[in-house]
């Protein structure tokens, strides 16, 4: 039974999930080889917050999923706890030192070839949703925030070639960090829910299993917050890569000491508001919305692929002949079903989740459409199957408006997603209001 309007209850559970074996991390295309190792553990967190409904947020130290992984886990969460789509939410770091998830749907695109992984991470979302409910307490949820320059744009304008994969430290991106806080009756810190958008990739492809800064981040927390779980809410990225790694004019793969200290200044950015921030006080009230409108891509040619083929990558090289039979066979993807969840927590706050590796400048578009509530953007969450970019951003080019062919898509996305997106959740939130 919920309780009633105002009132919370909230449980918060935590496991590791790290391989016991070598396994084939995802993020870097120049990996031929299982993992070496483990940096630090992987975890699966779930935090279950109760006031007129129940809602249930679920942290995955993974690159992310496709969305066979996510029904499933899902319909499990369904018929066990009652818990519809709409109110679960499940946010991947997006760390490049970790595995991509799938699910039993034999059409998927194979990553890890490993269904039993997704048995394991079900079975093991299902035990810690029963925990969380098991361990509900009394408390309150306040949210702070601050302005945080951790990340800067790696998409910097050129006159010759539109976009050039460089630092942009004058780009307007997204710089909000926003702070959950979770407490008892008795005032203690039980839950630090940070939200900020920042690729987890520090490092670049070394070969020990690790979440990156985040991973550094959270424990760091956890560590000044005896009791407390802290879980990172990745944010809208698809551009964005931590400032300690841009050197000049370039990005450098930090080492994992380097990569360990980007981490603990991000802790401290959220220890700061934590202990001298303003908070205010979320009067729990939930409502929630589940749109998933189409998105289509260019009906590119496979000729446009055949330059590919000769590519020095092998990834290049296998994601353009896969794009190049597909298209000519008939299976070739042309339009998507896209996941938007809209959360009214109260009255003045709004969390807007969206699948896939969104840009910042979503970020920035919807925060100023939802003004003046206070707003948490998800990327990254239920589904990650490629980038999701500006209208902007496809008219200008670069890396993550033309890489839909490794992701089994026709290509590039119609400059119109931006309309369809921010539309729906303009729609959304007319309906919720």
């Amino acid at each position: 039974m919920t309780t009633e309007t105002g009132t919370l209850k909230f449980g918060i559970a935590s496991e590791t999930f790290t391989p016991d074996r070598p396994v084939f991390m995802h993020g870097y295309g120049a990996r031929e080889r299982k993992s070496e190792g483990v940096h630090d553990e992987l975890y699966v967190k779930a935090v279950l917050l109760e006031a007129n409904k129940r809602l249930l947020i679920v942290t995955i130290d993974a690159l992310g999923s496709d969305r066979s992984f996510i029904d499933g886990i899902k319909d499990a969460l369904l018929e066990r706890f009652g818990l519809e789509h709409d109110q679960v939410l499940i946010n991947f770091s997006h760390t490049h030192h970790s595995v991509f998830f799938t699910g039993l749907d034999e059409d998927k695109i194979d990553y890890t070839e490993d269904e039993a992984l997704f048995r394991r991470m079900r079975e093991t979302i299902v035990r810690l949703t029963e925990r969380c409910l098991a361990d509900r307490t009394e408390g309150e949820l306040h949210i702070g925030r601050t302005i945080s320059d951790f990340a800067v744009s790696r998409r910097k304008p050129d006159p010759e070639q539109g976009v050039v994969w460089q630092p942009y430290y004058e780009a307007d991106i997204d710089k909000e960090l926003l702070v959950l806080k979770l407490t008892d009756r008795s005032g203690a810190v039980r839950g630090i829910l940070y939200n900020y958008g920042c690729h987890t990739t520090a490092m670049g492809p070394q070969m020990l299993l690790s979440n990156d800064f985040a991973g550094k981040t959270s424990s760091v927390l956890e560590e000044a917050y005896p009791g407390a779980t802290a879980l990172f809410l990745q944010g809208c990225a698809g551009e964005l890569k931590p400032r300690r790694s841009a050197d000049g004019d370039r990005f450098r793969s930090l080492s994992y000491e380097e990569m360990e200290q980007a981490g603990a200044e991000l802790a401290h950015e959220v220890m700061t508001v934590l202990e001298s921030g303003s908070f205010r006080k979320i009067r729990c009230r939930f409502r929630t919305m589940l749109t998933e409108p189409l998105l289509y891509t260019e009906q590119t040619g496979a000729e446009a692929y055949e330059p590919w083929l000769a590519h020095a990558s092998t990834f290049y090289r296998t994601s353009a002949k896969r794009t190049i039979d597909a298209i000519r066979d008939g299976t070739i993807r042309d339009r998507l079903p896209y996941c938007i969840c809209l959360w009214h927590l109260d009255a003045d706050t709004r969390l807007v989740a969206m699948e896939g590796e969104v840009s910042t400048e979503y970020a920035l578009l919807v925060k100023r459409l939802l003004s003046p509530h206070t707003t948490l953007m998800l990327g990254y969450t239920n589904g990650v199957y490629g980038y999701i970019p500006t209208r902007k951003m496809i008219r200008e080019g670069g890396y993550e408006a033309t890489c839909n062919f490794f992701f089994n898509l026709r290509g590039p996305w119609v400059p119109e997603i931006e309309d369809i997106i921010i539309g729906q959740i303009a729609k959304a939130e007319m309906s919720l209001s």
